[in-house]
């Protein structure tokens, strides 16, 4: 008999009560090249939600779709061809959509290895959150002992990572977000600032700004950095769910990615697309989440994982993220 899977799916863009869990796809066989992995924890997170309402620019394929950025399982099954993974290998991965499922296919040669000492929950939130803390200080900032850095919204899961990350590289970090967030981020080594009215203090100090906001424009995260300093805009939370967003989502995206790099301010622009970067270079997305991975071993950072959830709950998980000020990030546990 046919086994079926339990997976989470919108069946057509729209708000969070599109969301439904469903049982009605049969576990899928990996094909030449594949593998398939029985999931034990994969993220909820505010990207989810942009793919779900139809205004994420690397999905625009149309429903159904199960989200799920990433994951992290134990491989079961794998296809013809397959050599470098066994079945009962834990393993990580970034799919962008599919990952709130009981199984993923997989292709062999994109998967990461995780020690089986690791907590799933806890391991998942470094395949896209602090992976993309990581690589924009590291790959793209060049982030040195001693820097100056700037992190807006700094409570979600990428900016505690990138506090945290930026304190280990030895930087100075300054991290914008509302004041009940400040005691946490003390914790962590920052200076908290708030979370609107924060460019008095740092206008033309940072060596590095990563925002995620885009609130006026990334005006202000820009005119933070001084001259030789570099700007990493790594997406636009600000205009998420707005009536008019996507229009303005592409119009910042060729600003900060085509228009402000070429602006003559002394300051470099670079915005860092995840995907991108580890379409183009897998060596990087390999070395980098295995050095998250050692460290996370090691203690040296804290994962924040704001609450696990079971499929019922995806539903509200979604209208969290959507409503933010989370600490954290939301974790799916299939077989909870």
């Amino acid at each position: 008999m046919t086994q079926r899977q339990k997976h989470i799916v919108f069946r057509a863009f729209g708000g969070p009560e599109t969301i439904e869990v469903a049982d009605d796809v049969d576990v899928p066989e990996p094909g030449p090249g594949k593998v398939r992995v029985r999931v034990e924890a994969s993220s909820v997170q505010f990207t989810d939600t942009l793919i779900r309402a139809g205004v994420y620019p690397d999905v625009r394929s149309k429903p159904p779709h199960t989200p799920g950025y990433d994951f992290v399982g134990v491989i079961d099954a794998v296809g013809s061809g397959v050599s470098a993974w066994q079945p009962g290998q834990r393993v990580a991965d970034l799919c962008v959509i599919g990952g709130n499922a009981r199984y993923v296919i997989r292709p062999a040669d994109q998967l990461t290895a995780v020690p089986d000492a690791l907590d799933a929950a806890e391991a998942t939130t470094l395949v896209l959150s602090w992976m993309t803390a990581y690589q924009a200080l590291h790959r793209v900032g060049g982030v040195r002992e001693g820097d100056k850095v700037l992190i807006t919204g700094a409570n979600g899961a990428v900016g505690l990572a990138a506090v945290q990350l930026a304190r280990v590289a030895g930087a100075e970090v300054f991290a914008a977000a509302s004041d009940h967030h400040h005691d946490l981020l003390r914790s962590l080594g920052a200076t908290p600032l708030p979370r609107d009215d924060w460019l008095p203090q740092v206008e033309g100090k940072m060596d590095i700004c990563i925002d995620g906001i885009c609130a006026d424009g990334y005006r202000s995260p820009l005119a933070s950095v001084k001259r030789g300093g570099t700007f990493v805009p790594i997406g636009m939370g600000a205009l998420a769910h707005k009536k008019g967003a996507q229009g303005q989502a592409i119009w910042h995206y060729i600003r900060a990615s085509v228009i402000l790099p070429w602006w003559p301010n002394g300051r470099t622009v670079d915005f860092y697309n995840i995907a991108s970067v580890k379409k183009r270079r897998i060596d990087w997305w390999r070395e980098d989440l295995g050095r998250l991975l050692d460290l996370m071993g090691e203690g040296t950072i804290i994962v924040h994982v704001a609450e696990r959830l079971d499929f019922g709950d995806v539903r509200e998980a979604h209208r969290r993220l959507e409503a933010g000020g989370l600490q954290g990030k939301l974790v799916l546990l299939p077989w909870g």
